[in-house]
């Protein structure tokens, strides 16, 4: 019932969407943001991720970060920063998991963020991002291997056959 909107104004959270209202035979509204990457018609990655309102955010670094040249892993790996609009905050990862690994924006890009005029919090806490990226080879001929990152933030890890 939490992808509902409820029909409320709060400051502190974007206001309602009166189509994502709670009304019998209605699905939610989601943040889900499954993405498929192809190049050249061929299938290059998949990725998702969990997290509410944090889902599109982290889903998108990922992407961005493995474009511009991050392997799978580091794309994953990397700290995050989110906001939505409203409250005009920009919340940055300060977090250690459970687990003991540690992610945090570094303080180079929290200054570069505070002197653009950014009000900045800190977040324990974010999106879980899954990535399956396909590793080709000229050995191989072209034929990919699948090689999958499972966010260490939750504690998972890939498996597969």
């Amino acid at each position: 019932m939490d992808d509902f909107s409820i029909p409320m104004n709060n400051g502190n959270v974007p206001p309602p969407a009166p189509p994502n209202f709670i009304r019998p035979g209605k699905r939610p509204l989601s943040s889900m943001t499954p993405t498929i990457i192809l190049k050249d018609e061929k299938l290059r990655a998949v990725v998702g991720a969990s997290g509410g309102a944090m889902i599109i955010a982290g889903t998108t670094e990922v992407v961005l970060n493995h474009l511009r040249g991050m392997d799978p892993l580091h794309s994953v790996l990397a700290p995050r920063v989110y906001h939505q609009l409203i409250p005009n905050v920009v919340q940055y990862e300060n977090w250690t998991t459970p687990y003991g690994e540690h992610y945090e924006v570094p303080a180079n890009v929290r200054t570069f963020l505070r002197r653009r005029g950014h009000v900045l919090q800190s977040l324990a806490g974010g999106s879980i991002c899954q990535f399956i990226f396909v590793e080709t080879s000229k050995k191989k001929k072209g034929r990919g291997e699948l090689v999958g990152v499972s966010d260490p933030r939750k504690g998972g890890f890939p498996a597969g056959y």
